[in-house]
């Protein structure tokens, strides 16, 4: 950012990752950020977004929008019934997606069946929202069926329950996995964390949550993929290779490309978790499929990863590696000064030297290969 003055960064960021997000920009020496809210919809705004793709296929809609934006702000508990100010956008998207087809052709639709039906796509939304976390996380469909009744089925739900109080029959992996699917969300009062309810329309359908389970929903291996990335950033090794072995079973045959990255991934793994044989199996086949992509930088890479986790153990084998690389990649100077080190740790001194002499022929002040040279001062 600082060498390119024209550079702008857009974060997307929960409302409680906020105050992270600005201590970013401070530790990147910037100025404060500008900061927008991406809030709830008011009811004029909802009825818009509903009417104008039903009004561009010929439908008029007027009617069944005013219901339906009606509907998703009605909150029924304990024989009371309420309308939020505000219509939650994540709920709107999917009960009009759902039930589009239900209701084509109808200009009107009486109103306890439109609490029906919603009712009926958003049970069923967290049900195998719920389900694909308890499967993720190795945990009875029942078991996370129950506590996410229990805790936010009641007043509390809307109220907001204390983090601690969350994660008391789950782990907080669980809790974090039903903020991504837009179930609750977080909120920072009083320097305290809570959870609630996305919604408050949300506490009917999730009082009516059982105990059986439902067919799981499987996105398809981009989304698997993400999830992976997603967990291994949250430290999460076992549920990454989980989510990535999923990603790379659903890769069909115009999917190369993400089947090579999930190869990638996969070994990216096995590093992590110091299983070297393991890590240079999965790079091997990412390797193999990168080069029927084809994507020789990609393959060339993996090669320059090969050769570095096997440069402790066996650097014969990593000096082969090495200069499969750097005959695809012969302007990379980093996969040169990987190879030299490779030669030297084999005990070819003198073409470790010359590789090391020809980096610093293109670059004089390239750092690991003067440090390797000064190294070498008096060996053979």
């Amino acid at each position: 950012m600082e060498e390119i003055s024209d550079l702008h960064l857009l974060l997307v960021v929960r409302e409680d990752e906020v105050d992270r997000a600005v201590d970013l920009a401070a530790r990147l020496g910037q100025a404060r950020p500008a900061a927008y809210s991406l809030g709830p919809m008011t009811p004029e705004t909802a009825r818009a977004a509903v009417e104008e793709p039903l009004e561009h296929a010929g439908v008029s809609a007027g009617a069944i929008a005013n219901a339906l934006v009606r509907e998703i702000r009605t909150v029924r508990t304990a024989g009371r019934v309420q309308r939020t100010a505000r219509v939650e956008p994540a709920l709107l998207q999917l009960v009009c997606a759902r039930l589009w087809e239900d209701l084509s052709g109808d200009t009107e639709i009486a109103e306890e069946r439109l609490r029906t039906e919603a009712n009926r796509v958003l049970k069923d939304y967290c049900a195998r929202s719920l389900a694909t976390i308890a499967a993720d996380q190795s945990l009875p469909v029942a078991t996370v069926f129950a506590w996410f009744r229990t805790v936010f089925g009641g007043p509390q739900g809307r109220a907001g329950v204390l983090a601690a109080r969350s994660c008391e029959d789950v782990s907080e992996a669980v809790v974090e996995a039903a903020q991504d699917a837009h179930l609750i969300r977080a909120r920072v009062r009083g320097g305290d964390r809570y959870y609630e309810l996305q919604h408050p329309r949300l506490i009917e359908p999730v009082r009516q949550l059982g105990e059986s389970a439902v067919p799981v929903r499987r996105p398809g291996p981009v989304a698997r993929l993400y999830q992976a990335r997603r967990a291994l950033a949250d430290g999460d090794l076992e549920l990454a290779r989980r989510h990535a072995e999923a990603a790379a079973r659903t890769c069909g045959a115009g999917d190369l490309r993400v089947l090579a990255d999930t190869k990638a991934f996969l070994g990216d793994i096995a590093y992590e978790r110091r299983d070297a044989e393991t890590a240079v199996r999965h790079y091997l086949e990412a390797a193999a499929t990168f080069e029927a992509v084809p994507d020789n930088a990609a393959v060339g890479w993996l090669l320059t990863g090969i050769g570095r986790v096997l440069l402790p153990s066996e650097p014969g084998a990593a000096v082969r590696h090495l200069r499969a690389a750097a005959s695809r990649l012969p302007h990379e100077l980093s996969i040169q000064t990987a190879l030299g080190q490779a030669l030297l740790r084999a005990g070819r001194t003198r073409a470790a030297r010359a590789v090391f002499e020809d980096v610093l022929g293109r670059d004089s002040s390239n750092r690991e290969a003067l440090s390797a040279r000064r190294a070498m001062t008096g060996i053979g």
